[in-house]
């Protein structure tokens, strides 16, 4: 009696289970086409209309270095081999036997490589360094100022993606670097003369493909002849690592201007 008793509420269970999951799958369709609003029609106009999407090419001269550390304390690394750590420490070198020894000493900041993904083969580099790019050189022209509010609008209502749509926040650039440069760098720090090994690997004249999206909203403010201006001084300014030693500058291959994203 007792196990018919048992049977009975648990197929009682079963049903009101279905039965609430009857009542709550109306209900989410219910949301999405509110009041008689089909969202999804919306979204995909907002994706038509929203955006003007350009898709740009840029030519390397010479080499394009990485800039991110293989090692994971490469931070500190470079900032012990930079003496900035002498400097959160306040110790003072006075002795010139041991600043003439340090002189001599050279320290290994490591490698700089490019970012490798997990599953995907080659060399890659994240896409927002094009967009950090952009904003870098649209504040060294000074249109910031000059153009009060764009500096939120042009980090909000601006993107860079890679030219593929399913894996859009990478650029690929090879299947490996072209090489390794290794340079000895001297400075002068708190404790005196500082030497440090920098190496970095590097693809050579790469033609990189990038989509620019802006939202039409704000346009008038990040119109195409300041745009214009912004990629052409960037490609003296150059992108990457070592840029203030002449690296990775470009020219502007080519900007196409596409209603949606292109294929």
């Amino acid at each position: 009696m007792e196990s018919e008793t048992t049977q009975t509420e648990t197929v009682e269970k079963v049903k009101a289970t279905k039965s609430k999951k009857a009542t709550i799958e109306p209900k989410a369709k219910a949301q999405f086409n509110w009041n008689g609003v089909d969202w999804g029609v919306l979204i995909a106009k907002g994706e038509l209309e929203h955006w003007r999407t350009l898709r740009i090419v840029i030519q390397l001269r010479e080499k394009l270095y990485a800039g991110k550390p293989k090692q994971l304390d490469a931070e500190r690394a470079m900032i012990r081999a930079r003496g900035l750590e002498d400097v959160l420490e306040a110790k003072e070198i006075t002795d010139p036997v041991e600043r003439a020894a340090l002189a001599d000493e050279i320290k290994d900041e490591g490698l700089c490589e490019f970012y490798r993904r997990e599953g995907k083969p080659g060399i890659w580099i994240p896409s927002n360094q094009l967009k950090a790019m952009v904003k870098e050189n649209w504040s060294c022209l000074g249109f910031n100022k000059k153009y009060l509010g764009t500096k939120n609008r042009l980090a909000e209502c601006l993107f860079v993606f890679g030219p593929d749509k399913d894996d859009r926040e990478w650029i690929y650039l090879g299947e490996q670097p072209d090489g390794i440069d290794q340079s000895v760098c001297h400075s002068t720090g708190p404790r005196g003369p500082i030497s440090s090994i920098k190496r970095k690997e590097y693809v050579l004249r790469p033609r990189i493909e990038f989509i620019l999206r802006i939202a039409k909203e704000v346009e008038e403010d990040l119109s195409p002849e300041i745009l214009a201006k912004v990629l052409y001084h960037a490609g003296h300014h150059g992108v990457g690592a070592d840029r203030s030693q002449g690296a990775g500058t470009f020219e502007v291959v080519s900007v196409e201007d596409c209603e949606t994203w292109p294929k």
